[in-house]
């Protein structure tokens, strides 16, 4: 599906009424559920009291809380999940493409500003023990670099329309391809992110996936595959946004008390009512609150540094 671009010369609503500017016909979503708006720090989002919740980088929204949206982050009302796209007119023509039940589109190109070597350290040292002589180094740092990024990889090419048992194949092909060269690469962010670097790789195994199979689907030998546009481009970036959110959570979580972060989980996630979570887990709607908004920002900077980093 073709991305849905706004440009906020006014506030645009969004809600199942047939007179909002985005409608969301589904029985979840609120005739007056959210506001998109512009304003002197970017674009805002704003929950309407609504009854199923907005959720930013799958953490609900308080009722009636507004909060600044950033490039690429993920927008979830009732069963849409959209990837927000802001364009380099940043406060003008944000981009939404639905993913869950429609998608989004890419309007922002990759920032390129003044990098301190040490910002990139902790993500070049994978490439570093990839290229180890010794066994055991380069083992961490393969296993390591499969964990990071084999959601992303199976993810894409299943929702690029591949059978399971295919993507799964396509998968082993871009890992051990990338096996096969670790031994030689450099990593060097100057001359490109590795999120970009990737999606060409993974793409490439899809094409040739495809090659491989045409004497079985009986396709014609001058077929190719689909070259990377709007809507491929859009898939990846969304498997990009979800892998990424679930990196930083996992590094969030240990640093938190179970209680504490079953009450974000249950509260902040699922959207259970307070005072149930405060039966739950034993603590205030306070104290619920508060961790809710302390872990979320955590998330939030370890997402904005992983961005820095990869793209």
């Amino acid at each position: 599906m073709e991305p849905l671009e706004f440009s906020l010369q006014k506030p645009l609503s969004v809600g199942r009424a047939a007179g909002s500017d985005i409608v969301l016909n589904d029985s979840s979503v609120s005739r007056e559920h959210a506001l998109l708006e512009k304003s002197g720090k970017g674009i805002l989002v704003r929950d309407l009291e609504s009854r199923g919740g907005v959720y930013l980088n799958r953490v609900r929204l308080e009722s009636g809380q507004e909060e600044l949206l950033s490039n690429r982050d993920l927008l979830t009302i009732g069963p849409w999940s959209m990837l927000v796209r802001i364009s380099e007119q940043v406060a003008a023509e944000p981009s939404l493409e639905e993913t869950e039940t429609p998608a989004d589109s890419e309007a922002a190109r990759d920032e390129h500003a003044a990098r301190d070597d040490s910002m990139y350290a902790t993500h070049a040292s994978i490439f570093i023990r990839l290229r180890a002589d010794r066994t055991l180094d380069r083992e961490i740092g393969w296993n390591e670099f499969a964990e990071k990024y084999s959601r992303v990889i199976a993810g894409f090419a299943r929702n690029a329309g591949l059978r399971t048992q295919d993507a799964d194949d396509v998968l082993q092909d871009v890992l051990m391809g990338f096996f096969r060269v670790s031994a030689d690469f450099n990593y060097d962010p100057e001359k490109g992110r590795f999120r970009g670097y990737l999606k060409r790789v993974t793409l490439n195994a899809i094409r040739s996936r495809h090659r491989r199979r045409r004497p079985e689907v009986n396709l014609d030998m001058d077929w190719e595959p689909p070259a990377l546009d709007d809507s491929t481009d859009a898939i990846w970036d969304r498997q990009w946004t979800e892998q990424l959110l679930n990196r930083a959570m996992e590094q969030v979580r240990p640093k938190v008390e179970p209680r504490t972060w079953l009450a974000f989980e249950l509260y902040g996630m699922r959207g259970v009512a307070i005072d149930a979570v405060a039966d739950e887990t034993g603590m205030t709607p306070e104290a619920i609150r508060h961790a809710k908004m302390r872990i979320t920002k955590q998330i939030r900077t370890i997402v904005n540094e992983i961005r820095d980093q990869e793209g």
